[in-house]
């Protein structure tokens, strides 16, 4: 797998592990512990989950998956903004932007910068989560015979 492609799937599976950690812990709430067994191993590439573990890894993992949710959510937020600079910005007087006078230069900056931005925020304080999200899944479900697949 190429590491872009690795670093995407990272932090998409970081970026997911809050909602899809709350949706499991209605469904085991609900009386449905086996699929949301199922549902949270999905998630985590970890097997092993009980309704119980389920709920405790809501509990303990909620500080890692909302900071995950939270970064991810704002490189996602700030790709569209930069990418798309010529959109939102087109209309208005992007003369002084950096990168201007044209609007060719104005989005290389923009786009070019955000890129290494993303680069770095992904490469490792994502990856940093990503990893510990995925070591208390191993914790919870006693999944520490098998090694950590290579995630980015």
């Amino acid at each position: 797998m190429s590491p872009i492609r690795r670093t995407v799937r990272t932090a998409a599976r970081a970026f997911l592990a809050l909602p899809a950690g709350l949706a499991a812990v209605v469904l085991t709430l609900v009386g449905r512990p086996g699929r949301a067994a199922r549902w949270q191993g999905r998630i985590t590439g970890v097997e092993g989950w009980t309704g119980g573990r389920v709920l405790a890894r809501a509990v303990l993992g909620l500080p890692l998956d909302a900071a995950a949710f939270a970064l991810v959510g704002f490189a996602l937020f700030n790709s569209v903004r930069n990418f798309g600079y010529p959109v939102w910005y087109l209309d208005t007087d992007y003369h002084q932007a950096w990168g201007g006078p044209s609007m060719a230069g104005v989005w290389t900056v923009h786009a070019g910068g955000w890129l290494l931005c993303l680069a770095v925020l992904l490469h490792w304080p994502v990856r940093w989560l990503a990893g510990a999200q995925h070591a208390l899944a191993r914790r919870l479900t006693g999944d520490l015979t098998r090694p950590r697949p290579r995630s980015a």
